[in-house]
């Protein structure tokens, strides 16, 4: 919804509240002048919670509308930046894999010898940041589900 028809849409409820709030205030006046209290459709003490359920109800209504959710994204790079050199190299690789890349594929693409990358993913296993599982001579080397939520993959 455009936020002129959100503004519109608010000042309608906003005037719908303040009109049934008047008019059942004239109402109850009008009830207690002619001395006729006991005569009202709702009674008094139930009137005035009655009223501020709806206030609130509508104030509800209108933060809704108007402030929306807030879906704040973070940089990748910014995450990233948390990471050492090589750590990082190693991440953004499996993130270009959509999380998931065969352990010998990180050793060619990145251009760290076969033990580099052997003791950084052991570090990062140990941080909980990856898991490795086999698959034939190599592993399977995944981002954790934490990991994938925090960059939104």
């Amino acid at each position: 919804m455009k936020q002129e028809k959100k503004l519109i849409l608010g000042i309608l409820i906003l005037s719908v509240f303040v009109f049934v709030v008047a008019a059942s205030s004239l109402y109850v006046q009008t009830e207690i002048s002619s001395g006729d209290v006991c005569g009202c459709a709702v009674p008094i003490p139930i009137f005035i919670p009655f009223l501020a359920s709806i206030g609130l109800f509508i104030g509800t209504l209108l933060y809704y509308l108007f402030f929306p959710k807030h879906e704040s994204k973070i940089d990748k790079k910014i995450i990233l930046n948390f990471f050492e050199k090589e750590e990082k190299e190693i991440v953004g690789k499996l993130l270009e894999n959509k999380g998931s890349c065969l352990q010998s594929k990180l050793t060619r693409e990145t251009n760290l010898s076969k033990v580099q990358v052997f003791r950084i993913l052991e570090n990062l296993v140990k941080r909980n940041i990856v898991n490795k599982e086999s698959y034939g001579k190599t592993n399977t080397v995944k981002l954790n589900e934490w990991i994938i939520k925090l960059f939104s993959l």
